[in-house]
């Protein structure tokens, strides 16, 4: 039941508009899970649904009320909710987090969602990151890799029968920052990561160098596939199917890529040890918030609450393909989710992607960096290059 200071009687026969960043086969999921909350409020729900550049787009102006925006909105966790949070003065949920004990919830998210012990979002989904490989393969050598000289081992092996040990595919620039963003969390752990692509290190701080180090063993070795700027990460997930990649570095929404019937011959491990931060993972985290400007703040709340519950988010991330974030929610029986599930919840910690853990003018310089460092192993230039943009683009 859904309860809070007020009473669902006296909200009942009303609306709420839902904006979201969905694609066209989510629609139908979302209404579906979303129709309960209706029949147990009477509050009528009208989804506001755009695309990715659609949604980006309209946000800003939906925040800053150029737009009349909907009254609960779609968004992702850390860096862009905090910026946010700045911008336009979102409203805290403080009230209903510890109305709901959602503590017990969400804990290992909190850092990920809160500006100076201040809560301002509700985690309804997220997916993890890691190594990706088809089992007939990866088991003529022995298993995956549990370590970066396992890594290293593997990629020998791989190579001389053939093979091309790691699918890689930059047309998209942004799975290479895949590589940097668990390297430095392995070797640097997940505050000096945070620290970094906030602006408030130095990119010549050896301990920068040390990621890049590491990552050049794997160049040197050739250890990544050859035509990388030809290759979406599309391309390699029908190339790790076809037997032409050993593995690739991705987050689970690559299953979705691999017909259901095949994705039993798919296997997943967490990426290597490198150096002594080994429990830190990758874990995109979507989250709603309040449209500062909307009227009808109760319903909303009462919408919150109801998005925030273990049953909600077992239904909705079970169609989607996803994880719920709420300790107490259940995980879709799929091997592949399954042990994602496993892998965050054994996790010290959870970080957001290299794109959400900093701005975007870094971000667009920085994913160009590295992806010409993939090519050319240049540390020196690498590093010139990327203190050149953190100057630039992240400090005042």
């Amino acid at each position: 039941m859904l309860t809070l200071s007020f009473s669902i009687s006296e909200l009942s026969a009303q609306s709420l508009e839902i904006g979201l960043l969905l694609a066209p086969k989510q629609r139908q999921i979302y209404e579906d899970v979303f129709a309960q909350f209706t029949e147990e409020t009477n509050i009528e729900l009208t989804l506001v649904p755009r695309d990715d550049a659609d949604y980006k787009q309209m946000l800003p102006k939906w925040l800053a009320a150029d737009v009349n925006g909907p009254d609960v909105l779609y968004w992702q966790s850390a860096q862009r909710l905090f910026s946010l949070v700045e911008r336009y003065q979102l409203p805290t949920l403080n009230h209903l987090w510890d109305k709901l004990n959602l503590d017990q919830a969400f804990g290992h998210l909190k850092p990920s969602i809160s500006v100076r012990d201040d809560i301002f979002a509700i985690p309804f989904s997220y997916y993890h990151w890691g190594m990706y490989y088809k089992k007939p393969v990866i088991e003529r050598y022995g298993g995956a890799p549990h370590s970066w000289q396992g890594l290293l081992e593997l990629c020998e092996k791989m190579r001389a029968d053939g093979l091309a040990p790691i699918g890689l595919g930059t047309e998209e620039r942004w799975p290479v920052a895949a590589w940097f963003d668990y390297l430095n969390l392995r070797l640097n752990g997940m505050t000096f990561h945070h620290q970094l692509l906030a602006g408030d290190i130095d990119f010549a701080d050896s301990r920068v160098r040390q990621v890049f180090e590491h990552w050049k063993q794997l160049l040197d070795q050739r250890c990544f596939n050859n035509n990388r700027n030809r290759n979406s990460w599309e391309d390699i997930a029908s190339r790790l199917y076809r037997e032409q990649v050993g593995i690739t570095l991705m987050g689970n929404f690559i299953a979705h890529k691999w017909p259901k019937q095949a994705r039993a011959e798919m296997g997943f491990a967490p990426f290597p040890s490198v150096g002594e931060f080994n429990d830190f993972e990758v874990a995109p985290t979507e989250v709603f918030i309040l449209n500062p400007h909307s009227e009808k703040r109760q319903q909303a709340e009462l919408f919150l609450a109801f998005v925030a519950r273990a049953d909600t988010q077992s239904l909705l991330n079970i169609q989607l393909g996803y994880l719920p974030p709420h300790a107490d929610a259940v995980t879709s029986d799929e091997p592949l989710t399954l042990a994602g599930q496993q892998l965050l919840r054994g996790a010290q910690g959870v970080t957001q992607y290299f794109d959400r853990n900093t701005q975007p003018a870094f971000e667009q310089r920085a994913l160009s960096i590295l992806v010409n460092f993939v090519e050319h192993g240049d540390i020196d230039s690498t590093l010139t290059l990327l203190e050149r943009a953190r100057q630039e683009t992240l400090l005042p």
